[in-house]
């Protein structure tokens, strides 16, 4: 699912047709014994203990992120195609595609909103930059549907039409797990974080290919 390859991009060129991204307690130490202290030995398993927490809580909080953005892979996965029978069928048809491109970001962005508490540092970064991404992506969508809806004439339905391609480009270009690898913490949590691994596969940065027409 994380590689719908030629699907964004197929979309696109057929658009563009038409105009041509505890320590236990410790025993007091026997001053004549060499013995360590038992909560010597304790605190390295307690520290384990708490790294093993975090890290569980990094791999549930990866897997709702990547949860979000297979909200927008699945949207790409029925998009409808481009008829570019007639310019008015292609602008129709073109607005239909960003109708559901623009459900799909709204979606990935509402869970986005509502992840939880990041576990490790860095990890809001990477999601307030994903929001500013996808916020950005879906507001240049809408305004490509409003042209289209207000295009009056065959050579203006033709201009709206061929500004489909942009927006789907610019999902073509998304990196799925954003700035995932900037956080070390996050990429090794990503490895055995379901909804990831479905996004990215063999490919440590997995993207809605969109080539050019």
């Amino acid at each position: 699912m994380h590689r719908l390859k030629g699907r964004v991009g197929l979309c696109a060129a057929v658009a563009m047709c038409v105009v041509a991204a505890g320590c236990g307690g410790a025993t007091p130490p026997d001053p004549h014994s060499s013995a360590v202290p038992s909560a010597t030995g304790d605190a390295p398993r307690s520290e384990q203990r708490d790294e093993d927490e975090v890290f569980e809580a990094t791999v549930s909080w990866a897997e709702d992120y990547c949860g979000a953005v297979s909200e927008l892979v699945r949207s790409v996965s029925r998009m409808p195609t481009v008829d570019a029978s007639t310019v008015q069928r292609a602008s129709e048809t073109s607005g239909e595609l960003l109708q559901v491109v623009v459900g799909g970001l709204e979606r990935t962005l509402d869970r986005l909103d509502n992840l939880d508490p990041p576990p490790v540092q860095g990890a809001e970064e990477v999601r307030r930059d994903a929001v500013a991404t996808y916020s950005a992506i879906r507001d240049h969508a809408r305004g490509v549907l409003d042209e289209l809806e207000t295009a009056r004439g065959p050579e203006a339905s033709r201009e709206a039409v061929s500004s489909v391609k942009e927006p789907l480009d610019d999902i073509g270009d998304l990196n799925l797990l954003g700035e995932f690898d900037s956080v070390p913490a996050l990429s090794r949590a990503s490895r055995q974080a379901p909804a990831c691994q479905q996004l990215t596969g063999s490919d440590p940065a997995p993207r809605l290919d969109s080539p050019g027409p």
